[in-house]
């Protein structure tokens, strides 16, 4: 029996909290100026807050299908597996966000802004220790 590997993704969310409580609250901000012109509905909160569940389960089903493609036998077998999980990611999170907007309980843009906070992030992150995108390949 093949022992699996743990998830990467709980120690590197973790690291990504100071940039995910930046993001929120600078959404949180745009949401206010929003609201002095507009008016704030609850769905911008429950929007926010949706995104943000919805981008941490994302990044943590991403650690589990990259731990658990390294168990694979061969390199094939384990990139047809992440090609799988990638694309039953991206429908599961397309098809629970459309849910929410179809439903009418989230506003479209603060659900979307959390789902950058791991871009956001790693971009930040090389940048600021003096390595480019070019250095991360």
């Amino acid at each position: 029996m093949k022992r699996k590997p743990k998830n990467p993704a709980y120690k590197e969310i973790r690291d990504m909290l100071p940039t995910a409580l930046i993001i929120n609250g600078l959404a949180m901000v745009g949401i206010a100026v929003y609201g002095l012109f507009e008016g704030v509905t609850w769905r911008a909160m429950t929007g926010l807050l949706f995104g943000n569940l919805l981008a941490a389960g994302n990044f943590i089903l991403l650690g589990m299908s990259a731990a658990s493609t390294l168990t694979k036998a061969n390199a094939k077998k384990g990139q047809f597996f992440a090609n799988m999980t990638y694309g039953g990611r991206y429908i599961g999170l397309f098809l629970l966000l459309a849910a929410g907007l179809m439903l009418g309980v989230i506003d479209a843009v603060p659900a979307f802004v959390p789902l950058f906070i791991p871009k956001v992030h790693y971009m930040f992150k090389y940048t600021f220790k003096g390595k480019g995108f070019d250095d991360l390949s």
